[in-house]
């Protein structure tokens, strides 16, 4: 995550698998991202919907 204004850097992931594109809902309750995690060794990507929790 990152302001605006470009401060305020923050990892919000901390998996060591490839975890990309995230993109909030409009109301910004929810996250959407996409992750290689949980493919069993495959290429496939997923996608992934989690509440946002400050």
């Amino acid at each position: 995550m990152i302001n605006l204004d470009g401060t305020g850097l923050q990892q919000i992931t901390y998996d060591g698998i490839f975890a990309a594109f995230p993109m909030f809902s409009f109301d910004g309750k929810k996250i959407i991202f996409s992750s290689n995690r949980n493919n069993k060794g495959t290429r496939d990507t997923n996608l992934f919907v989690a509440d946002w929790v400050e």
